[in-house]
């Protein structure tokens, strides 16, 4: 099974609440710092961190679209900077996107994605009309569907992507928290060292999120990262 990495939670209404819950029109979405029994998991994929479930229902493309969510909006999340926004789904079925792509890398199991009877939003108007947008789900993690995007149902909803902001690793210090994402997991802690091949980290957990094929945990409880394999970098500041 994938580890999952937990950062965060949902704010509705400026009120914390558990992922899942049923979205009430013009209600404020924001994320924060994390509630322990509202955290949200988070799947570590192709230099991204993908909801692992839906965090929001009955909400609609258009509801999301005008909080800016659709596209990208820059968030702070324990200290961490992203580009939050939803995933690049396909405009056509079987077009090269970024779901199709996770699925590839980390598999489709419903027990990791909670896909089951559960549509979720992606960006890209559908080719078919204009006025439609795509989503994905439900009766098979590749299922692939569009309708309007103004439509609020119990069983479409909210699965954001968290994208780190462009980090120059040139800038990075000892001590400073980092998050690491490579093709395949990631790893959070403080940086101890870097070399031109390594970055040395002291894992918050003692456990690498996802497989994490390009780190290797050390004897001294550091976790050893290979920087080739770092596709993404979110940092906190010192």
């Amino acid at each position: 099974m994938v580890q999952k990495l937990k950062l965060g939670s949902l704010y509705v209404g400026g009120k914390p609440v558990t992922p899942g819950t049923e979205y009430k029109p013009g209600q404020a979405i924001s994320f924060r710092a994390m509630v322990p029994d509202k955290a949200i998991n988070w799947v570590p994929v192709n230099g991204l961190l993908i909801a692992d479930r839906c965090l929001l229902t009955s909400i609609s493309w258009d509801d999301l679209n005008a909080q800016n969510l659709v596209f990208g909006k820059e968030i702070k999340i324990q200290g961490f900077q992203f580009c939050l926004r939803l995933l690049k789904v396909g405009s056509t079925e079987g077009a090269l996107n970024e779901w199709d792509t996770a699925l590839d890398i980390v598999g489709d199991n419903d027990d990791l994605w909670h896909w089951s009877e559960m549509f979720f939003w992606g960006q890209e108007k559908s080719k078919i009309a204009a006025s439609y947008r795509v989503y994905r789900g439900y009766s098979s993690a590749r299922f692939w569907y569009c309708n309007p995007a103004s439509p609020r149902v119990s069983y479409l909803g909210f699965r954001p992507a968290l994208e780190p902001l462009p980090t120059d690793p040139s800038a990075l210090r000892h001590g400073q928290e980092v998050l690491v994402i490579g093709h395949d997991g990631a790893v959070v802690g403080d940086l101890e060292d870097m070399t031109p091949y390594d970055f040395i980290i002291r894992s918050k957990s003692g456990k690498l999120a996802g497989k994490a094929t390009f780190a290797a945990n050390m004897r001294n409880g550091t976790v050893a990262v290979d920087r080739s394999g770092v596709l993404s970098i979110a940092t906190t500041q010192l």
